[in-house]
């Protein structure tokens, strides 16, 4: 029989998970990226160096690879709710802390909590999906988790960008009250959602008192196709990083757009040009994609080099669209292929590991510019940026070709 809250499996009901699951995710990303346009006007306000500005957005990495490491793998054996609801918590916590925010150590606590709640909630969200989908479509459950990534992400920074246009810089708290009520809504979603009862329950035998934190691991025989995947989200993270943590200081300092409201839009353009391409891309041969993917990337990373070059903001907006198009149609490639090899028993703990490398990559490249801007100057750091991120994806396609992923005749 199942227990409250729980059904036998029936369409309605995976439906309804699905629904709590995916506002999980959606949740938890808005709140990750509601602050970007933010940071510069921070910044200003309280004087501090472009590395502390990357070392508060990338701190929130801490407590993401924390989470992943010691917690990636508890929802296997805890349940995939019983993981969401107290990462959401969390996020809860990191808003309230944004909200009474009055100087950068807040900042910093603020995003280790929401860093703790993300850990916890994608890798729980994700394979939730993969197992609620009819016959455990792996396809259509990864295109779901990225494009819901991907409008979290992109009405984050929209929603901030216009407190920041329509509200006084000095009060701009208001963003953070929105996450605490969708914070509030999902986790109403998540326990009273029915939810199938032989789907990402609770072990039988999981016990508190015997259970100790695990790092997490991939099987030795998925070592290969694990890499190859992690490879390709790394890269379309890289990107996506720097609009986020950076995207409206270069907007404002290289490209010349000085209303800050504006300049946050280009990163919530990013993120939602990056899920349109997603969606466009989930039907699409994956051979294909990632040929598309990488070359569309280089592409767009060649012109934001002109862009700052030439202090064009047309040409900025351009590049924005193409290196958003890459990198959508990349991390379609890389969900799906670890969706697709990730056994039901260890998939949470291999999702983790893959969310791990990628948070690892946006807090390198994120530390990374913000340090050798300060030593080299903005616009210089920028074009090295463009031109190490070319090489990775030139390489990547290489690596495809080499090993028949990809086929050219």
């Amino acid at each position: 029989m199942a227990g409250a809250g729980q059904t036998t499996g029936t369409t309605d009901s995976r439906a309804l998970a699905m629904s709590a699951a995916l506002m999980a995710i959606f949740t938890t990303i808005f709140a990750s990226n509601l602050p970007t346009p933010l940071y510069a006007v921070w910044q200003a306000q309280w004087g501090f160096s472009s590395t502390a500005l990357t070392a508060v957005f990338s701190i929130y990495v801490l407590g993401v690879v924390s989470t992943l490491l010691t917690l990636g793998a508890l929802s296997d054996k805890l349940g995939r709710r019983q993981m969401m609801v107290p990462g959401l918590l969390f996020i809860m916590a990191g808003a309230v802390m944004f909200y009474l925010a009055t100087d950068i150590y807040a900042l910093g606590a603020a995003r280790v909590l929401t860093g703790i709640g993300t850990g916890i909630v994608t890798g729980a969200a994700s394979a939730a999906l993969v197992e609620l989908e009819p016959n455990e479509n792996w396809t259509r459950a990864a295109t779901l988790s990225a494009l819901f990534f991907t409008l979290g992400a992109f009405a984050g920074p929209t929603v901030s960008s216009l407190a920041l246009k329509w509200g006084a810089s000095s009060a701009l708290g208001w963003p953070f009250l929105v996450v605490i009520a969708l914070t509030l809504a999902t986790i109403i979603l998540l326990l009273t959602a029915p939810w199938p009862s032989h789907i990402g329950q609770r072990h039988p035998e999981f016990r508190w008192r015997a259970w100790r934190p695990t790092p997490v691991k991939v099987p030795r025989e998925l070592i290969g196709a694990f890499a190859f995947a992690a490879a390709a989200i790394c890269l379309a993270w890289s990107t996506g990083s720097l609009y986020a943590s950076l995207g409206p200081s270069l907007a404002t300092k290289l490209i010349g757009i000085n209303d800050r409201a504006n300049a946050g839009l280009f990163a919530a353009a990013w993120q939602l040009m990056a899920g349109f391409s997603q969606f466009a891309c989930q039907r699409q041969p994956v051979d294909r994609m990632l040929i598309v993917g990488p070359m569309t990337l280089i592409i767009g990373l060649g012109v934001m080099a002109a862009a700052v070059m030439a202090s064009s903001p047309w040409m900025f907006a351009l590049a924005t669209l193409a290196t958003a198009s890459g990198a959508g149609a990349t991390g379609v490639v890389a969900i799906a292929s670890i969706s697709n090899v990730a056994p039901p028993e260890t998939r949470g703990g291999i999702i983790s590991a893959f969310y791990l490398m990628a948070y690892l990559t946006m807090a390198t490249v994120v530390l990374g510019v913000g340090f050798v801007s300060d030593l080299i100057g903005f616009a210089a750091t920028v074009i090295g940026f463009t031109s190490v991120i070319s090489l990775a994806a030139l390489s990547l396609l290489i690596v495809a070709i080499s090993t028949k992923r990809v086929t050219l005749w």
